[in-house]
């Protein structure tokens, strides 16, 4: 059997997207946006009881520039509602995310398009969020 480390990896070749592997469980995929030209999509695999679990996320802003004022924060409850199969918040470091946690299970056909999703809506929430930024 594999180690959801190793699904994941393949999972990854199989998506026909070009990969940095950064440690041992975790890679790191280039995407470029309509609104945000450049950033990382961030995939780990770990194990949860006797099940795998992959976590597919990206920092769409740094933390620097994030506002806390409450239209900030609605946008971001707003757009946690508006996206589909992808969660958006505030991490444990004070960094805006937008995640989806799927189980190791998954087929190329299903962790590709999460994947796509995970990508298309941080570049959509860094559109949302840029006339609020801090430059």
């Amino acid at each position: 059997a594999q180690s959801p480390s190793e699904k994941l990896e393949a999972l990854i070749k199989s998506s026909g997207y070009t990969s940095s592997k950064v440690s041992d469980n975790v890679w790191t995929i280039d995407f470029t946006g309509k609104q945000l030209p450049k950033f990382k999509v961030i995939l780990s695999a770990s194990s949860k009881d006797k099940d795998g679990i992959f976590v597919i996320f990206a920092n769409p802003v740094e933390k620097s520039r994030l506002p806390t004022t409450a239209n900030f924060l609605t946008l971001l409850l707003k757009a946690n509602h508006d996206f589909d199969y992808v969660k958006v918040g505030i991490d444990g470091d004070g960094d805006v995310f937008v995640r989806a946690d799927i189980p190791d299970s998954v087929d190329g056909g299903y962790f590709k398009s999460i994947l796509e999703q995970v990508a298309a809506a941080t570049d959509q929430l860094y559109g949302k969020m840029k006339p609020l930024l801090r430059s």
